[in-house]
């Protein structure tokens, strides 16, 4: 598989939405996540988590795919953001990754934020 020829045609977007008065930062991600965005969607999701604080909050209602490979690469930015005493959060999941992510069983890691501070409730929703 050439992952070059597949770069070139697909794209995800990371979107940072900061909310400092909670202490969470929110990003939206648009486009496709799969073997060829995953790795730069990580490093992204990283950099959020390092200058932001550990909480995050992904509104994935603008993904129109998310294969295997996208999503590792949420849950090695889960795995960051909890050794760090936070976590990451799905919202906005459309009906083909929240199948992805039932079949995982993925969907109640990501299902609840961490603190009721942060006033959300159910916060995988589906679009």
């Amino acid at each position: 598989m050439d992952v070059n020829a597949i770069s070139r045609r697909a794209s995800v977007q990371l979107t940072r939405l900061a909310d400092y008065k909670t202490g969470v930062a929110r990003v939206a991600a648009a486009g496709e996540l799969d073997i060829a965005t995953a790795g730069r969607f990580g490093t992204e999701l990283a950099r959020v988590i390092d200058e932001h604080g550990p909480d995050v909050l992904i509104d994935a209602s603008a993904l129109t795919f998310c294969d295997a490979r996208g999503l590792a690469a949420i849950v090695s930015a889960d795995r960051l953001a909890r050794r760090r005493g936070g976590a990451v959060t799905l919202t906005g999941v459309r009906p083909q990754m929240a199948r992805i992510l039932r079949i995982t069983r993925l969907d109640k890691k990501f299902m609840r934020p961490r603190t009721a501070a942060f006033g959300w409730e159910n916060t995988v929703t589906f679009v």
